[in-house]
């Protein structure tokens, strides 16, 4: 009613308002009672487009009782935002952009992951081909993949950007109180007699590689499962290999390849370990379970005696105190000799100065250098540089294998890694062992027809070398005849000893687990065609196996368990627990009996010892 006093009285603008007010009614779900306005967007749809059913008069449906502009210069003020509004804003458009930029790379960062894993890395390829020579090719199934990415057991434990709540545990509980210089003494000792067991002869050593770190838990008997032991009892305590791997991650070397500890971190990755329980919580207590409980275990498997262990203190000592008295006389020196040279260039001239500086200063560098050679092995932290005396027990013949090359294939086998895929892959080597034992026994020939057959003899060992390593066995077992544990030591020990002497250098350098995959994948390869359940498919009997990868049940990689973890395995189940425990450079090389090798053999055997001189 209002708009027909308005408007003009003509019939047609007054047909037209009534129709645009009825059709504005009868829009669907308006209530009757709210007839302020149309919102404009009900004419359009999603893409901006007018609907085809609307009416022509729409702009005036829009526009009822809501004018879309003004016809005159509005007065009121718009309403500003306050300061601290416009910083929140400013921040949180910043934050959505960050978040936008970090979405967008970890997107591209997973794109690019998908589509590395689908390329081929050729250098990658390249190298593990040379390590798995004499194979011509590199295994490809998915469990082998994963077994080369995880090199370590530390690899597989936490993500590496999350920390570590026991890492920091063991960290924060420090390096223990201060030792006397004849503990100190007994520590440098065995920690040089440990490492000059896997070193050459007459060679200089500075670091304790993994595989020595082991070795030497296992002589403090600090390996072991946690219900392995009484857990009320300090001196009775035990850490899980996953953790004695944790301990020694913290304190190895940066930068080191392979790992290694200095004599410092060694020390405190000892005293970490048996702080790692927490049966012994205060420094003092530590460093007295270390020299009344542990080490004198690790000395009694080592041979090293109290009074070699008093000689190591007072060497230790009288080389501390001739460093200390030679620097106080240096230092009397200089001061003496500074005086004089003041006084005395006064009085002489210039030529007689300069020759007696000239000569001052070659006494000086002799006394420089005679001190220097006379450091004490603790002077600078984390070196123990300093003469290697030779290991009495490390007599040998000069014939490769040496014994601390044996020792070195040992401690290599008795790496975590090593013994968790021995356990996985076992029932190869099971399979192997009862085709050529009699009644769980395998005697020195039979063994031999096996080398032969898998061609490792004489490819990987000769006559002499295989009769080393079989002596070897011997000594430790008190048997001949070869029992699983035996034939599984003996026949790792071979290939270790040849990856690590005669290897290409991606086969010495490389991990032990990769060595040891070496061994089980070229098991795989050459394993008789009588063990196969497809042997039918793989050509003549004379044919190598080297050229084609066993495929579906012949595939080692198929037949893995699974379930077996090392960490929780009790020590007398491993296979090679007697490996582990036994020092292999205490046990005598038993030599071959008069008669036992022909003259041509001999005469063999000498050209082969003058070839390598």
């Amino acid at each position: 009613s209002s708009l027909e006093g308005k408007l003009s009285s003509s019939s047609g603008e007054r047909k037209a308002i009534q129709a645009a007010v009825e059709s504005y009614y009868a829009l669907p779900g308006v209530p009757d009672e709210e007839c302020e306005s149309v919102d404009l967007h009900d004419f359009f749809n999603k893409n901006g487009v007018m609907i085809p059913d609307s009416p022509r008069n729409w702009v005036l449906q829009a526009s009822l009782r809501k004018p879309l502009s003004r016809s005159k210069p509005s007065t009121e003020k718009h309403g500003s935002l306050s300061t601290r509004q416009q910083l929140l804003n400013s921040q949180n458009s910043l934050e959505n952009a960050r978040k936008r930029a970090q979405f967008q790379r970890k997107a591209t960062s997973q794109f690019q992951g998908k589509a590395n894993a689908c390329a081929v890395d050729i250098q990658r390829l390249r190298h593990l081909h040379l390590i798995f020579q004499p194979l011509e090719y590199v295994p490809s199934g998915p469990i082998f993949k994963k077994h080369i990415a995880q090199v370590y057991m530390e690899d597989t434990a936490l993500n590496p950007e999350e920390e570590d709540p026991e890492e920091q545990t063991l960290m924060n509980k420090g390096t223990g109180s201060a030792m006397t210089n004849e503990q100190r003494a007994l520590l440098h000792l065995i920690f040089r007699k440990s490492i000059m067991k896997v070193t050459a002869k007459g060679g200089r050593a500075t670091l304790m590689y993994r595989w020595t770190w082991f070795r030497f838990l296992i002589h403090c008997q600090l390996i072991g499962t946690d219900d392995s032991w009484d857990m009320k009892t300090p001196s009775e305590t035990k850490v899980p290999w996953s953790l004695a791997v944790k301990i020694f991650k913290l304190f190895q070397e940066p930068n080191s390849q392979p790992p290694a500890l200095s004599f410092s971190g060694w020390a405190n990755a000892l005293q970490a370990a048996i702080r790692a329980k927490g049966l012994y919580t205060t420094a003092p207590e530590v460093i007295e379970a270390v020299f009344s409980t542990f080490i004198p275990r690790a000395q009694m498997q080592m041979g090293i005696t109290d009074q070699e262990a008093s000689k190591e203190g007072d060497r230790s000592h009288s080389i501390s105190s001739r460093q200390n008295s030679r620097t106080s006389s240096r230092a009397m020196s200089r001061s003496f000799s500074r005086g004089q040279s003041r006084s005395m260039s006064r009085s002489l001239s210039r030529s007689q100065s300069r020759g007696m500086s000239r000569s001052m200063s070659r006494s000086m560098s002799k006394v420089g250098r005679s001190s220097s050679r006379a450091l004490s092995v603790f002077s600078t932290g984390g070196s123990t540089c300093g003469e290697d005396s030779d290991d009495e027990t490390m007599t040998d013949d000069g014939k490769l294998p040496l014994v601390w090359q044996l020792n070195l294939a040992e401690q290599q086998i008795c790496e975590p890694e090593c013994l968790q895929l021995l356990h996985e892959y076992s029932k190869l080597l099971e399979i192997l062992f009862h085709h050529y034992a009699d009644e769980d026994k395998m005697s020195q020939d039979m063994f031999t027809a096996l080398l032969k057959e898998l061609r490792f003899f004489p490819d990987f060992c000769q006559r002499y070398s295989l009769k080393k390593h079989l002596n070897a066995t011997e000594a430790r077992y008190g048997e001949a005849e070869l029992g699983f544990a035996p034939f599984v030591e003996t026949l790792c020990r071979i290939c270790f000893c040849f990856l690590n002497i005669y290897g290409n250098t991606s086969q010495q350098l490389a991990a032990s687990k990769y060595k040891m995959l070496w061994v089980l994948a070229l098991l795989e390869a050459r394993l008789p065609r009588k063990f196969r359940v497809n042997a039918s498919d793989h050509g003549d009997e004379s044919e190598p196996l080297d050229r084609v990868q066993p495929q579906g049940a012949d595939s080692l990689w198929h037949q893995r368990d699974a379930d077996f973890d090392i960490s929780v395995c009790d020590n007398k189940d491993i296979i090679l627990c007697q490996t582990m425990e036994k020092v292999a450079n205490a046990l005598p090389i038993v030599q071959a009996q008069g008669g036992g090798a022909s003259t041509l053999e001999n005469e063999i055997d000498k050209a082969l010892s003058m070839l390598r001189r």
